[in-house]
């Protein structure tokens, strides 16, 4: 006799799933935190690919010009954060904010505890890392078209499976691309601003604004307290202010306004959501999990929705439904 299993218990099976995927990541952390980076890294520079396809190169041409491209970026970026934080370790024993207010001395505390609990020292490991995290984006980008091809050749074009792996793919393709000129712009603005106001390492806080602005909501604010902390011991208590304003201002413009703009409908999540996802892939996977926590919680609702036990899940998870149903009570 063929017996059907009651939905309660497919429930149970993919919950438990679920755990035991999280304990398995959870302690294998260190390594696959960097390879996950890596990863999306390589989704955002294929679209580069595509375009000098479509722009009429070969495609041994657009590989190759690819390939070059993010090497010389990467090693730009590596050659510039190894000089950036040699200079800054050297400036760190000596910075403080020299005022006797007890704002003063809470502000010193902070400055003690970043350079207490922040690995900037440890320039060897961050640029090993670095340089593992660049070659792997280089192999992976390479690759990504023959995956996709043996992916079809293996399963079929029409296959429901690898469909649902392209959706995956394009979603996240579409939010990092989007996210990644957004915050191209704040790291300018940043930069620029930092450079009026004559702060220290305005390039490296600019660099640090594009990084942590992957972390929607808490990464421009995280990456304001270099540059409030410089302000604060160059101009006082006044200058933080306004550093502080100014990061205020443009962290809500870009998250309220701009972002959700650009996104449109298809990748809007609960607000909720989106900051519980932070928090939890950050434990799962270190810093790592705070870059990349966004999309991979758009990849845990799009399997989400590919079960009826769960696809409630998912619609709880989306802010999609509710914007449909506040425009069918309008019209």
């Amino acid at each position: 006799m063929d017996f059907k299993k009651p939905s309660y218990t497919r429930q149970i099976m993919l919950i438990a799933f679920i755990f035991l995927a999280i304990i398995g990541m959870k302690y294998s952390s260190e390594i696959l935190g960097p390879i996950l980076l890596s990863i999306f890294l390589a989704i955002i520079i294929y679209p580069v690919l595509v375009w000098l396809e479509k722009k009429g190169l070969s495609y041994n041409q657009s590989v190759l010009l690819t390939l070059v491209g993010t090497f010389a970026v990467g090693l730009g970026i590596l050659w510039f954060l190894f000089v950036s934080l040699t200079q800054l370790i050297e400036e760190l024993p000596n910075f403080t904010i020299n005022s006797s207010g007890i704002l003063a001395q809470y502000g010193n505390e902070i400055i003690k505890f970043i350079v207490t609990h922040i690995p900037v020292s440890d320039i060897a490991g961050l640029i090993a890392l670095g340089i593992f995290v660049l070659f792997a984006v280089i192999f992976l980008v390479y690759e990504l078209p023959l995956i996709k091809v043996r992916l079809v050749n293996g399963l079929g074009a029409d296959s429901p499976a690898i469909n649902q792996i392209f959706d995956i793919v394009d979603a996240n393709i579409k939010y990092f691309v989007i996210r990644a000129k957004v915050n191209f712009i704040y790291g300018i603005g940043v930069s620029a601003i930092l450079f009026v106001f004559d702060i220290n390492f305005a390039v490296l806080w600019g660099l640090l604004t594009f990084a942590l602005g992957f972390i929607p909501y808490l990464g421009i604010i995280i990456a304001a307290i270099p540059p409030v902390l410089v302000a604060w011991a160059k101009y006082g208590i006044w200058g933080a202010i306004t550093m502080g304003l100014f990061f205020i201002i443009i962290n809500t413009v870009a998250e309220s306004y701009i972002f959700p703009r650009l996104t449109g409908k298809g990748l809007q999540m609960s607000v909720f959501v989106v900051f519980v996802s932070l928090f939890v892939w950050g434990w799962i996977l270190g810093p790592t999990g705070f870059l990349i926590g966004v999309p991979l919680t758009l990849i845990v609702i799009k399997y989400l929705e590919n079960y009826d036990e769960t696809r409630w899940l998912a619609l709880l998870m989306t802010s999609e439904a509710e914007e449909d149903d506040s425009k069918g009570k309008k019209s």
